[in-house]
């Protein structure tokens, strides 16, 4: 796997010059939670047009590799026209690391580039399948989400429309919440997030309900471990408990007290979205 902090025995592509006189290896990564996993979006670049050519011809190909320390997932994953990356959320914990990488997918004999540093100059390398040719910047993000997240916009949550139903529905089956409305009423729910000064009011009349049955469903499996729901690897369900915990100091006690105290406990970690709900209502004319 990669080392990004070795020496290579032939020259390896950098974010920065170093073993190539020019050619630095570019690209931005960006990664949303959705309701079946995290997506990891890569936009790759390599301004060499050598190197360009051999990914073109299918001698080497972008990769991307995911750590998570704490589960000890590691995974390389093969990047084709920047293609999304789909990874599984009850494989990663906590602080997930990615580092870009160009690696070779057969062997190529006798592998010299122009732009090759003085002291490698009119050298030639054999190369193997899965040799290391570039290494990117290593990018990381939590897999368990930090309260300010919760606190503005509810990242846990998801709010669509759908036009067979009649009803509310919520589905924690996922790894975030899905909140499904009418159509008629999520066209009212988008109107209104549009207009800054009403989304607390939005989270006071859908998300704090939402985030009421979740704690419950938390708090149920506490107090019979015997017959759990069953979702303690998903997302928002790690989300909640990791953030009740935080407010509890890490103590038991104090943790069990705040489940059994679930509206008051929504409200915490929507940072008393109410005070600012009513302010708003009390404003309104």
């Amino acid at each position: 796997m990669l080392n990004t902090n070795i020496n290579y025995p032939y020259p390896v592509i950098r974010s920065y010059t170093e073993d190539y006189k020019t050619t630095v290896f570019l690209g931005s990564l960006t990664v949303n939670l959705q309701p079946d996993g995290y997506l990891v979006r890569p936009e790759f670049d390599i301004n060499n047009k050598e190197i360009l050519d051999l990914i073109s011809s299918g001698k080497l190909t972008y990769a991307l590799e995911v750590v998570s320390p704490a589960t000890w997932f590691r995974k390389l994953f093969l990047v084709k026209d920047n293609n999304s990356i789909r990874i599984e959320p009850t494989l990663v914990h906590e602080r997930v690391e990615l580092i870009p990488c160009i690696i070779a997918t057969d062997a190529i004999n006798g592998f010299t580039i122009d732009d090759f540093e003085d002291d490698y100059c009119g050298i030639t390398f054999d190369i193997k399948a899965g040799d290391v040719i570039a290494i990117g910047e290593t990018r990381s993000f939590n897999a368990l989400f930090q309260d300010d997240v919760i606190k503005n916009g509810s990242s846990i949550v998801s709010i669509k429309g759908d036009k067979t139903i009649s009803e509310i529905v919520c589905d924690f089956s996922g790894s975030i919440i899905t909140i499904t409305l009418p159509m008629e009423q999520f066209i009212n729910y988008t109107d209104c997030g549009n207009i800054k000064s009403k989304y607390k009011t939005l989270n006071a009349i859908i998300t704090v309900p939402v985030l009421v049955e979740a704690i419950g469903i938390i708090a149920n499996d506490d107090e019979y471990p015997e017959h759990t729901s069953g979702l303690e690897s998903k997302a928002w369900y790690k989300t909640i408990v990791v953030n009740l915990k935080r407010a509890a100091d890490n103590n038991e006690t104090k943790y069990r007290q705040l489940l059994k105290k679930p509206f008051a406990s929504a409200e915490m970690l929507l940072g008393n979205n109410y005070v600012s709900a009513l302010q708003f209502v009390s404003q309104t004319q």
